[in-house]
């Protein structure tokens, strides 16, 4: 039987083995992109060589477009004195547009950018807690909500407790993830500013049961679980409900 979702990636061989692929390697950006997840795991090994085994918590913000976590995350992350990280990480964003055109690279570009932020933050993790923007729960969702918008066999989502919600055994785990959930009139008003969309940012706009799919699969998610938070009130009381949540894992 077809793999129904041939997107979403659940170990980092069977990314790798995507990008190696000799029609792959031949794409501009894609060497440039398995030279940076190299440097990364050396840069990995060299702190573990350190000695040091100091850890702080590892938070995940999830939310649609315009549900406010970079923003919230910029905030939260001041406020507990951490780190704002992303996926794709700093690293390699200069090379997402190289991608847009091929959606086997496209998702494969996104599944190993998770790996490779995962690789910076445990180093980063040594000095102050991380609040990451988007992880691997991210990825999946959408990539679910895609296949099934795209794929006439496919009627629904997988139920809660299929394997495709199944955080990978070698991707490190956050301490928690957090989803900002806001109306849809607010997620527009937050989003009215803004000039370029994605085809897939317009298909969350244009399409509500593309819209319900991803969230539908985001609350699917196990181990870890994604935590709903109130996106719609101000960033301040986001920040404090967020601190709630959080608090449990902050060290003095």
């Amino acid at each position: 039987m077809t793999n129904p979702f041939p997107s979403i990636y659940h170990s980092l061989d069977s990314i790798l083995n995507i990008l190696k692929k000799p029609e792959n390697l031949a794409v501009h950006g894609v060497t440039e992109l398995l030279q940076i997840y190299e440097g990364a795991k050396e840069n990995k090994k060299k702190s573990d060589a350190s000695g040091d085994s100091r850890r702080h918590p590892f938070i995940v913000l999830e939310g649609l477009d315009g549900s406010g976590k970079s923003t919230v995350g910029l905030r939260f992350a001041k406020k507990i004195n951490g780190i704002k990280w992303q996926t794709p990480p700093e690293s390699i964003k200069h090379l997402r547009s190289l991608t847009d055109e091929n959606r086997v690279l496209f998702s494969a570009y996104y599944s190993l950018g998770n790996y490779i932020a995962a690789l910076e933050v445990q180093v980063a993790l040594k000095d102050k807690p991380i609040v990451m923007d988007r992880y691997w729960h991210s990825t999946t969702a959408f990539g679910i909500a895609q296949a099934v918008n795209d794929n006439e066999d496919l009627q629904e989502l997988p139920p809660k407790g299929d394997q495709v919600y199944c955080w990978p055994e070698d991707l490190y785990k956050p301490d928690v993830a957090i989803f900002l959930d806001v109306d849809e009139s607010v997620r527009l008003q937050r989003l009215s500013r803004r000039k370029e969309f994605t085809a897939q940012e317009n298909l969350l706009k244009s399409s509500p049961e593309f819209r319900n799919n991803v969230i539908s699969a985001y609350k699917n998610m196990t181990n870890p679980e994604v935590i709903f938070v109130n996106g719609n009130n101000s960033f301040e009381t986001e920040c404090e409900e967020l601190y709630a949540v959080v608090k449990p894992f902050l060290t003095d």
